[in-house]
């Protein structure tokens, strides 16, 4: 399986530090740590390629290259995310999207048409979507229903997908959520 993952735009804002960046030679604050992370859950003997769209636009190649494509995004990214849904579709491409925007507000891909959705937590849930890839499954919903991963067992990022350098910081996940177990 060839895997696109695709992280959407921020919007230019005095939140994306597009100013700061450009003084020390950068192309955005951090990487997404969310999809190396999918990628090395994923099956290893799956393909991948990582396009930050923060730092470049996706390759006329790659998306020919793709035969799935993976997005992960937060609300702010809302606006790319979708448009890279549709325009997955557009080329003929399966989608499946996750990560914070999509499990906050799961009806917004779907309408789109988002063709899985890898809700919750992914420790629990990408399991779920390699096994209905797997057998042939051309949509579906997984989620984790309550249950919380040990972050401790999660793989190391593929940080060998990333453009290390056009990075200001980098990010190291070693724990998860309150400790207290509040909502929040």
């Amino acid at each position: 399986m060839r895997v696109l993952l695709i992280y959407p735009l921020f919007p230019k804002s005095f939140w994306s530090f597009e100013k700061t960046l450009s003084l020390v030679d950068k192309k955005a604050l951090l990487p997404p740590l969310g999809l190396v992370t999918v990628a090395a859950i994923l099956p290893q003997e799956w393909e991948f390629r990582l396009i930050d769209r923060n730092i470049e636009a996706v390759p006329e190649s790659d998306w020919d290259w793709a035969e799935l494509v993976i997005l992960s995004g937060m609300i702010v990214q809302k606006e790319d995310l979708l448009n890279l849904v549709q325009e997955s579709h557009r080329r003929g491409k399966k989608v499946a999207v996750g990560g914070p925007y999509a499990t906050s507000v799961p009806e917004d891909v779907q309408a789109v048409g988002a063709d899985y959705l890898i809700l919750d937590e992914g420790e629990i849930t990408l399991p779920l979507f390699v096994q209905a890839v797997e057998q042939g499954q051309l949509q579906g919903i997984f989620r984790s229903n309550g249950e919380k991963p040990d972050v401790t067992d999660t793989p190391i990022p593929r940080f060998d997908l990333l453009e290390l350098d056009a990075y200001d910081s980098m990010s190291v996940q070693f724990s998860r959520g309150c400790p207290s177990s509040r909502e929040f």
